[in-house]
């Protein structure tokens, strides 16, 4: 499926919840490229919006993406890989990855000041909408579900533009209700399903998240 730009896949999905509109749901967004789409959805519905950002973990010379550190610090393993590859991976590679991890951390921690104070436990009590725009694998997911394990939410929903097959399983499988607007089992990269560019700099991005509620239509 193609999209004019991330606000209108945003938009689209709002169509798909529009039951949740004044429920102060909270929009979770899965990546940083995600949020424009996220901006778009919850200003529909009248949502709010925690970016739930993260790094990839990837060893030096190993294409593979080992796993995601959150905001909170904690690493999470990449769900494609088996125990034997991570525990050849722990074997072979232990310091370097620590070393990795802790420098991912601290750029993580760099990126998230920018975008002021989120509490984990804001959360508690609400509807919570995992989102994505182009879901290419489950990782994203994989850490939001382990950092969100001591959230009391009252439903989990994940929802995302064009998904992945095996990602839009693990929605289903992991959550409430699923949205995904087109299933797909070999993808492009993210930028090809779109005819614009974001409409907003990373920096106007910001300042929506944090004030999305004068924005509510």
């Amino acid at each position: 499926m193609y999209y004019i730009n991330r606000i209108e896949l945003g938009r689209t999905l709002a169509g798909r919840v529009s039951d949740l509109k004044g429920q102060e749901a909270v929009v979770i967004a899965l990546k940083e490229d995600a949020l424009t789409a996220c901006i778009g959805l919850a200003s529909e519905i009248n949502a709010w919006v925690f970016p739930l950002l993260s790094k990839r973990i990837i060893i030096p010379g190993d294409p593979r993406v080992v796993g995601l550190i959150d905001p909170a610090g904690m690493f999470t393993w990449n769900p494609d890989l088996e125990k034997p590859q991570r525990d050849g991976i722990e074997l072979e590679s232990r310091s370097v990855l620590e070393d990795i991890k802790r420098q991912a951390f601290s750029e993580l921690n760099r990126i998230l000041d920018q975008y002021g104070t989120f509490s984990k436990d804001g959360l508690n009590g609400r509807v919570l909408l995992l989102t994505g725009d182009i879901v290419e694998d489950r990782i994203e997911i994989a850490m939001a579900l382990e950092y969100l394990k001591s959230v009391r939410y009252r439903a989990l929903y994940g929802l995302g533009g064009n998904v992945d097959s095996t990602a839009a399983d693990y929605f289903h499988l992991q959550t409430d209700k699923d949205v995904a607007l087109d299933v797909m089992t070999h993808m492009f990269p993210a930028e090809h399903y779109f005819e614009q560019k974001d409409s907003y700099t990373p920096e106007e991005c910001r300042l929506l998240v944090t004030n999305i509620s004068q924005y509510w239509t």
